[in-house]
């Protein structure tokens, strides 16, 4: 049975889960610097003080909101690339289609607030997706060479250290910010360029057909 307290907790969790739900939408947006407590607050239809007492101010929000999105993309990353009820090139794909998607809900704010205002925020998202980068998907690719999907020729190592390369090189604020493009087609772009290279004309011809 559980106690008034274990109620409040869960009660706390649901309103941080809430806030920080919220944040991510309006910082993806709007970017951060343009929102402030006060649009936050009226935006979750919250007192200010209500907003204050979970995160005492912008940049703590900022952090968790941080935090929270970082750990819920490796969760969706490690899911897809774990199912085994798909082959390696069906959870290939998967995995193209909800990063694109991530790159997508970028706006041009926000990629202008993290080159000049948050580097270090920055600098944490682009660590952990390079550490998934050279596990999850590393192995993902290993296992396609094994299965005839991926070509053999290509060393999993090798295209894992070219991709990781790529990403970091031209997905980052400070190129980003300079291309006329949205950082969902510089991501598509990488993807068509480097990923067909890896296929195998069977499995090539299988992506484009689905």
């Amino acid at each position: 049975m559980s106690s008034p307290a274990d109620s409040n907790v869960h009660s706390d969790n649901e309103v941080r889960n809430r806030i920080l739900t919220e944040a991510r939408g309006l910082f993806f947006r709007y970017g951060f610097s343009r929102v402030t407590m006060d649009e936050a607050a009226e935006a979750l239809g919250m007192s200010k003080k209500t907003l204050y007492r979970h995160f005492p101010s912008k940049e703590d929000l900022l952090e968790a909101t941080t935090t929270a999105h970082i750990e819920e993309c490796n969760g969706e990353l490690k899911a897809i690339c774990g199912r085994k009820d798909l082959s390696p090139l069906e959870r290939l794909k998967l995995t193209m289609t909800y990063l694109n998607a991530l790159f997508n809900q970028m706006s041009e704010p926000l990629v202008h607030d993290l080159r000049r205002h948050a580097p270090e925020t920055w600098k944490r998202v682009e660590e952990q997706r390079q550490k998934t980068i050279a596990t999850d998907f590393g192995a993902l690719i290993k296992e396609g060479r094994q299965k005839g999907q991926f070509r053999k020729d290509v060393d999993e190592r090798l295209f894992i250290l070219i991709y990781s390369t790529v990403v970091r090189d031209i997905l980052n604020p400070e190129t980003l910010s300079s291309l006329p493009f949205k950082p969902s087609v510089v991501y598509d772009a990488i993807c068509k360029t480097l990923f067909e290279g890896l296929l195998t004309d069977k499995a090539r011809a299988e992506y484009h057909a689905k």
